[in-house]
């Protein structure tokens, strides 16, 4: 089959609208933003092009993952298969970008995130960034003791430092 496969760096720019398909599975719709940065040699600015719109669509596990994970403003890296449509609206003719994502997460240029393995099947969703940011921060120690492991780990997994283990780096010049 040939699809068109693209990667989209931007930003999630509407809210994550989770539900269920006609068929129950779970479905995660937002939009993303691209806007391209260009250097201007003749002025030494960098000035903003003219946005690019996705709309962005999640099947089951990942639409699960993407609704307790995502929000307006966060910077993400998205790879999924591009569908271009064409229709009108009255007399207008319009176009529909919709990017159907295999993966996506947090673009870590701008910023640092947390990986924590989903619950298992049945197990309980975890509430994204749709609830206030405070609210959030307030809980995310309770919920994340609180998720069942899969298991031991392997000893080669390294754990990430607790709180007081983390050392201060200088800022980059």
């Amino acid at each position: 089959m040939n699809e068109t496969t693209v990667t989209v760096v931007g930003t999630v720019c509407s809210d994550v609208r989770y539900g269920q398909s006609t068929d129950n599975n779970p479905i995660a719709r937002f939009q993303i933003r691209n806007t391209p940065r260009r250097y201007d040699k003749r002025t030494g600015t960098w000035t903003d092009g003219d946005p690019n719109y996705f709309s962005a669509v999640c099947w089951r596990s990942l639409a699960d993952h993407v609704a307790s994970s995502m929000g307006v403003g966060d910077p993400v890296v998205a790879t999924g298969r591009l569908r271009i449509s064409r229709w009108r609206r009255g007399e207008e003719n319009m176009t529909t970008a919709e990017l159907d994502i295999q993966a996506i997460g947090h673009d870590l240029r701008w910023g640092t995130t947390v990986y924590r393995q989903s619950t298992p099947p049945g197990g309980t969703r975890i509430p994204g960034p749709g609830r206030r940011r405070e609210e959030a921060a307030a809980t995310t120690e309770t919920e994340t003791t609180a998720l069942p492991t899969a298991g031991p780990e392997p000893a080669s997994v390294e754990k990430a430092p607790a709180p007081a283990e983390v050392m201060s780096l200088p800022a980059a010049a």
